[in-house]
């Protein structure tokens, strides 16, 4: 699955099927939206983000798809229940989305990949959420 910008997003979770683990990979994805807005807990060291990091970002943002393990939680975040109810995952990241959209300031550095433009964050993000969805279909 390849989900480009945040509209593709919200089109592709109103069409996932209520699979299980659906609400808690939903709802991780809009607490990584939220991060990028109000910051990470955790981030790896100025080292790592400015190596290993940024190769990284590059190397998603150049394929347009990332792999990561779609299990791990964001370090360092408040725990979410992995029994929680697709619509409330869907509910949870339209609402990161638009708050996202919304916030007029300068955004976090990601936990991994450091400084982020907007439109990179916004294909990150989009990635991410077709990372777990295609997770969940395999």
């Amino acid at each position: 699955m390849t989900l480009a910008t945040l509209d593709d997003v919200l089109r592709a979770v109103d069409e996932a099927p209520a699979a299980p683990g659906l609400g808690w990979a939903l709802a991780h994805c809009a607490q990584s939206i939220d991060c990028s807005v109000h910051g990470y807990p955790r981030l790896r060291s100025g080292l790592f983000r400015a190596t290993v990091g940024r190769l990284v970002k590059r190397r998603f943002l150049g394929r347009g798809a990332m792999t990561h393990d779609t299990s791990a939680p964001i370090a360092g975040a408040a725990e979410l229940p992995r029994d929680l109810p697709a619509d409330d995952g869907r509910a949870r990241l339209r609402a990161a989305i638009d708050a996202f959209r919304a916030h007029a300031g300068a955004l976090a550095p990601h936990l991994a990949y450091g400084a982020c433009t907007r439109e990179q964050y916004e294909r990150l993000h989009a990635m991410h959420v077709a990372d777990h969805l295609g997770a969940l279909a395999r």
